[in-house]
């Protein structure tokens, strides 16, 4: 679709823009879905931005896993553990909102990044995804997490928003992997890895943030990914957890 008209679409009224949307979505939405079956038996790394990162990859043999995936801010953000290629990000998801840093064309060729996944399928926010693919088409593939999976987890949320971080988790807990890796998540209970977001300066802020945004349920998140790794592991899918991401999971479980 013309950029132009794109662009003359999210500027238009409430009421023209979803209308809008809801035809473009009928029409190419499942084009834009993310495909589960591209990571078959592959082994998959998801790196999350909790500051406690860093440790939870103290002892990963890196170098073992197919796939690096990161979200939102991480596109920029180096992890050291990664070592001379610190930026590195095979797969992007995203929310492609102003609550974080741009998204530029040579952040993505930088990281090396190859699928951005825009995180929200559903109502306006398919026309990000649309805007995405035009602005990028030249550096990279742009989908979306597929809608029944977003309204899946909507769902199990009560009508909370789920996290870039869930979305992605449960994406790759819900793929037909070898392994997933799942690092670098506190649910909100610390600060982010250096870089991320330096405005959370402490876990404390973190903890005030998430409560002063309420679109976001932590406590529903935790229950519901301890869900998805127990359903995961049940398929034959090996979970490896970093041991700050157990730590939160039992900690929330002791109240």
């Amino acid at each position: 679709m013309n950029h132009r008209v794109l662009a003359s679409v999210q500027r238009a009224p409430g009421f023209v823009r979803s209308l809008a949307a809801k035809i473009l979505r009928r029409k190419f939405g499942a084009a834009y879905a993310f495909d589960a079956e591209r990571f078959r038996d592959k082994r998959v790394l998801v790196l999350g931005p909790a500051r406690t990162l860093d440790d939870d990859l103290s002892g990963i043999d890196i170098a073992r896993f197919d796939v690096i995936v990161k979200m939102n801010n991480g596109l920029d953000t180096p992890i050291p553990a990664l070592g001379a290629d610190a930026l590195r990000c095979d797969v992007l998801f995203h929310s492609l909102t102003d609550e974080t840093r741009p998204v530029t064309p040579q952040g993505l060729l930088d990281a090396g990044v190859g699928v951005l996944v825009h995180r929200t399928p559903t109502k306006t926010a398919f026309l990000r995804t649309l805007m995405a693919a035009r602005e990028y088409a030249t550096c990279l593939e742009v989908k979306h997490v597929p809608c029944e999976v977003y309204l899946k987890l909507t769902g199990e949320l009560e009508g909370a928003c789920p996290t870039t971080g869930l979305v992605c988790s449960c994406f790759f807990l819900r793929a037909p992997v070898c392994e997933v890796a799942i690092m670098g998540f506190t649910f909100f209970s610390t600060s982010y890895v250096g870089g991320y977001d330096d405005a959370v300066c402490s876990d404390a802020v973190a903890r005030q943030r998430i409560r002063d945004r309420g679109h976001h349920d932590p406590e529903r998140e935790i229950t519901l990914f301890r869900q998805e790794v127990a359903h995961a592991r049940s398929s034959g899918v090996t979970v490896t957890l970093g041991r700050n991401v157990e730590h939160a999971l039992e900690k929330a479980a002791q109240g």
